[in-house]
């Protein structure tokens, strides 16, 4: 599994399927890799979720501070990252947490 450095998604390909980049590196254990893209309310509890059986996410918004300010909060749409060697445990906790119908897309593209 190779990772990207530059956007932080893992791929199997020569270069990454999102940003294009070729400078991909084997991926190690405390890289935080993209693990899926919500809204405000769903990645809060994401995190909740998530800090509660002691894995450490990150979550990185989207819309710009101006956008936040005049729209509100709950129009942020957030990127969840969480660390390579907890990433499968994350995944395996958080299908229980979706239904089938929505659960996540965990590819390595947007």
């Amino acid at each position: 599994m190779s990772y990207c450095g530059n956007c932080m998604h893992l791929t199997d390909e020569k270069k990454c399927p999102v940003c294009g980049s070729k400078r991909l590196r084997d991926v190690v254990d405390n890289d935080p890799v993209f693990l899926m893209e919500r809204d405000a309310l769903t990645s809060a509890s994401i995190e909740d979720i998530l800090g509660q059986n002691g894995i450490p996410c990150q979550l990185q918004g989207l819309t710009g501070a101006g956008v936040i300010m005049k729209l509100g909060y709950t129009f942020e749409t957030f990127h969840i990252f969480v660390p390579y060697g907890e990433y499968e445990r994350a995944k395996d906790l958080l299908s229980n947490f979706f239904n089938e119908e929505e659960t996540p897309d965990y590819s390595m593209e947007e």
